[in-house]
C-alpha cells in the first residue's frame, strides 16, 4: 500500500486538531488587565531607582488563581526578563516552581 493512500485525509485531519485545540490556548490578557492585577500576580517585583515598581512574569489573575496558561508562558518567558536585580531570577524562578511541585 502506497502512503499516500493509507491517510488521504491526513491534512483535513490535522486541521481539525488544530481548531479543536486552538481554543485551549491561553486567552491574551490585555495590557490594561494586566496593569490592574494587584502585585501579588506577578512572580517579582522590583523597585526601580527612580521609585518605579517594575512587575514581571503575570500568572495570577484577578482573583489570585493560578493561571496555567500564564504559569506555562511565564516559566518560558523566564530567561528572557530584564532584570534590574539579576538576583531576582533565582525568587522568580522558586516562586514559580512552587506553582507546579507538589505539596510537601
Amino acid at each position: 500500500m502506497v502512503l499516500g493512500t493509507m491517510m488521504p485525509h491526513a491534512p483535513t485531519v490535522a486541521a481539525l486538531i488544530f481548531a479543536l485545540t486552538a481554543g485551549a490556548a491561553a486567552e491574551e490578557w490585555s495590557r490594561a488587565r494586566i496593569n490592574r492585577l494587584p502585585d501579588s500576580a506577578f512572580a517579582v517585583v522590583e523597585i526601580a531607582p527612580d521609585g518605579r515598581r517594575v512587575r514581571h512574569l503575570p500568572h495570577h489573575d484577578e482573583t489570585g488563581a493560578v493561571d496555567p496558561a500564564h504559569l506555562r508562558a511565564a516559566r518560558a518567558r523566564l530567561n528572557q526578563v530584564k532584570w534590574l536585580d539579576p538576583a531576582n531570577e533565582a525568587l522568580a524562578r522558586r516562586h514559580l516552581d512552587q506553582h507546579t511541585s507538589p505539596p510537601r
